[in-house]
């Protein structure tokens, strides 16, 4: 619509400067022929009448005017009446046509106007659909939690599968993963005791969806993005993972390096599950993106709400654990 708005002013534009320039080639014409038939011809005229011999009018009363008054008078009438219509014909195009050029710009600075307000409205109603997304993946999560609590064999990977897939198409909304991205959404829960402690992957997604059944990889402390949130019990933000400073803080132990580590994992959240009232790292949920910046720190923008999704899915995976400790004791 503001595409065609536009086509639509410059063609209006373009034909109203094309008819002005075709009035003022017109006008040009009229001028010269006036130019040559009444003020030269006239003058012309004028000058022969006053060569003749004699006066203007005769001496006698055998008519009223001679030739010489004859030739003299037409020709002043001539120049008179040519002079009348090149006052009648002045141009006045190129102001016409200035004017015309000042309102498109007028109209073309209201366009632009519309455009940036309309850009901003399209932004306000995408950022509404994204809340309104992530609602729904916390209302989806709890209720995919409270059904697999009913099942006396749930573990917390069967429920963190449930939670995840169930939810999966409001979470994608909320962060706003583009078609064409390449995601990936991992819970990690921390197993084993002291030293053998590790983060194991118990639920996935990814936007490849055969890959989420590949061997995951299991991470120690401070090992790569998640092994560092775990280790500082703090949320991990990666806008881009190629910076040098960020590779060396976040090493990956070389037998756990992959060929694709770099172009798949450009962007990522780590968030920790806490549990208890000194809270222990129960686990870490993390996404990740092919999309540099995907994922940044930026508190003053209250539009940022990639990082808001990840942190309310860890929210509600401390939930679930939290009610599978609970069933055990």
């Amino acid at each position: 619509m503001m595409r065609e708005a536009r086509t639509s002013l410059r063609e209006h534009r373009d034909r109203l400067m094309s008819t002005g320039l075709a009035w003022v080639r017109q006008a040009r014409r009229f001028q010269a022929g006036i130019n040559i038939v009444c003020v030269m011809g006239g003058a012309a005229l004028a000058g022969v009448g006053g060569a003749m011999e004699g006066g203007l009018a005769p001496a006698s009363g055998d008519g009223l005017i001679t030739v010489k008054g004859l030739c003299v008078w037409l020709g002043i009438g001539l120049v008179f009446v040519g002079g009348i219509l090149l006052l009648l014909l002045r141009d006045e195009a190129p102001e016409l046509l200035a004017r015309a050029a000042a309102l498109e710009r007028e109209a073309q600075k209201f366009l632009d106007e519309r455009d940036s307000l309309l850009a901003g409205l399209d932004s306000a109603a995408a950022l509404d659909r994204k809340r309104l997304a992530l609602i729904d993946a916390n209302r989806t999560m709890r209720e995919a939690l409270e059904q697999a609590l009913l099942v006396p064999e749930a573990t917390p990977g069967v429920a963190s599968h449930l939670m995840l897939q169930t939810a999966l198409r409001f979470i994608t909304a909320s962060i706003g993963f583009d078609a064409d991205e390449e995601w990936a959404i991992s819970v990690f829960q921390v197993q084993g005791e002291g030293d053998e402690a590790v983060l194991n992957r118990i639920a996935a997604a990814r936007a490849d969806r055969l890959s989420e059944q590949n061997n995951p990889r299991s991470w120690k402390r401070n090992e790569a993005f998640v092994g560092a949130a775990w280790h500082s019990a703090r949320d991990l933000i990666i806008e881009d993972s190629s910076d040098p400073q960020v590779t060396q803080d976040y090493p990956v132990p070389r037998d756990k390096q992959r060929d694709y580590d770099t172009g798949r994992y450009r962007s990522m959240a780590a968030i920790p599950v806490r549990l208890g009232a000194e809270p222990r790292i129960w686990g870490v949920v993390a996404a990740s993106s092919n999309h540099v910046g995907r994922f940044r720190r930026d508190p003053n923008n209250r539009q940022v709400q990639t990082v808001d999704t990840v942190r309310a899915m860890a929210r509600m995976i401390a939930l679930m654990a939290a009610a599978f400790e609970r069933s055990k004791g």
